[in-house]
């Protein structure tokens, strides 16, 4: 792929983040770092079981890529997103196309 757009695709990720996303606290675990970061948590019903027959609800995080975020890091929201705020545990990575990674999260 053209490293320009690679480049273009890259700030636009960022920047859909700072538009929609909520401020964060991204504490890297297995490095001992945290970072101020902007992310995107939903909430949704999802088919579970071996044939999907029942539904449950399931939050996720997206997050840029380039955050370097992995399964184990934890997110603190703060503010007035109830409920959305508080402390939040990456479980399972769904989706990372290499501009933004998907996250399953449970509030610890």
């Amino acid at each position: 792929m053209n490293p320009d757009l690679i480049a273009t695709f890259t700030e636009v990720s960022a920047d859909l983040a700072e538009t929609f996303g909520a401020e964060a606290t991204h504490l890297k675990v297995a490095i001992g770092t945290s970072q101020t970061v902007r992310i995107v948590l939903d909430t949704d019903a999802v088919p579970v079981g071996e044939f999907g027959e029942r539904m449950e609800y399931q939050t996720t995080l997206e997050i840029p890529a380039a955050s370097g975020a992995v399964v184990g890091d934890t997110f603190t929201v703060a503010g007035t997103l109830t409920p959305n705020e508080g402390t939040w545990k990456a479980v399972q990575l769904l989706k990372d196309d290499g501009y933004f990674r998907k996250f399953v999260v449970q509030k610890s």
